[in-house]
């Protein structure tokens, strides 16, 4: 049975719910290291506040606050769709991923403060290329429902799983306190991930690319197309060899993935979420931001975005200097995904 939390009242105060207002804003400095999170060995996400230095003799810990073990025990690649789903919110209230990979799988929130965890919706929902996405005050998550599961067919690579099929359907918004909202966003023309930010006037605008990912659109919440940015006019990227990863809070600067084809890493032709990029794009220029010699990019912040070389991981301003770099505790310094909040949000 699907656990929902109580809802919130009317359609217009659930609305309101996707302006997300100056006050509400997540700040996003990040002269300070703040606090990572990642997935061990073990299946638990991991806490660590690098602020909190250990003892001399002592090396850095991770605290666990989820415990995902059992995502695994779910059918289909699990591990896959979990690292290409989950997602933690702005305010580090809430964790949101999608458990097992066949049409029986289910939206999950979990509560970094209590462990606890609760079943949001059941599928189908498509992970592989609308993944769900916070909107930037951390209010609703952005979900695509759609046919994406086909039917049993000699498609099925021997497995039980059917094969996924590009089948578009309407998004849909669910909060951890307010359950389903009412579907705003069109996406018109379809596309990939999706990633929010906060206007100038406050209001939340997003950024997706096509399927051919040859074009970023620029649109607000009812997903009305404000600006069309052709890939191949962007300086060190190629048409069709480009993956949007992550936007910075004002939508100037995106994380992008150069080699990135539009027929990736997932049976079927979906291309599943890269958890790091190559290059850091200046939106408003066209050209490369950053530093060059910073081999990834895997989240953007108001002053700079994070780059994660092995098990250290820098903090690289928009003009290419490094502000701090740090070493991950051992607890998260393999996880395949990294979330990261500056000390001051």
């Amino acid at each position: 049975m699907i656990r929902r939390r109580t809802r919130l009242a009317a359609t217009a105060a659930a609305l309101g719910l996707l302006a997300a207002t100056a006050c509400d804003q997540v700040a996003g400095g990040g002269t300070d290291a703040g606090v990572f999170y990642g997935i061990g060995d073990d299946h638990l996400l991991y806490r660590w506040d690098s602020a909190a230095a250990p003892a001399h003799d002592q090396e850095p810990a991770a605290a666990p606050v989820l415990d995902l073990s059992g995502v695994w025990t779910a059918e289909g690649d699990v591990g896959t769709v979990l690292r290409a789903s989950l997602s933690i919110d702005p305010r580090q209230q809430t964790a949101a991923w999608i458990e097992g990979a066949s049409p029986n799988a289910v939206l999950k929130f979990g509560e970094l403060a209590s462990g606890e965890i609760t079943t949001a919706t059941e599928y189908p929902l498509d992970h592989a290329c609308i993944d769900p996405t916070w909107l930037a005050d951390g209010s609703a998550l952005l979900v695509h429902r759609g046919a994406v599961w086909g039917a049993e067919s000699s498609t099925a690579q021997d497995d039980t799983t059917p094969m996924p099929v590009q089948a578009w359907g309407a998004t849909e918004w669910y909060s951890p306190t307010a359950g389903q909202l009412p579907t705003t966003v069109d996406l018109q023309p379809v596309g990939c991930h999706l990633r929010w930010y906060t206007a100038d006037d406050g209001t939340a605008q997003a950024l997706y690319h096509n399927l051919p990912v040859s074009e970023l659109y620029r649109i607000d919440a009812e997903g009305t197309v404000l600006e069309t940015i052709r890939v191949g006019g962007l300086t060190g990227t190629e048409p069709l060899t480009i993956g949007l990863v992550g936007v910075d809070p004002t939508g100037r600067y995106a994380c992008v993935v150069d080699d990135y084809g539009p027929y990736g890493a997932f049976k079927g032709g979906f291309t599943i979420r890269a958890q790091e990029g190559t290059r850091v794009i200046d939106l408003d220029t066209g050209e490369a931001a950053g530093s060059e010699g910073s081999p990834t990019c895997t989240s953007l912040h108001e002053d700079g975005y994070v780059s994660r070389s092995d098990a250290d991981v820098s903090f690289i301003d928009y003009q290419g200097e490094t502000k701090w770099t740090v070493e991950l505790p051992a607890q998260i310094k393999e996880s395949p995904v990294l979330f990261y909040y500056p000390a001051e949000s």
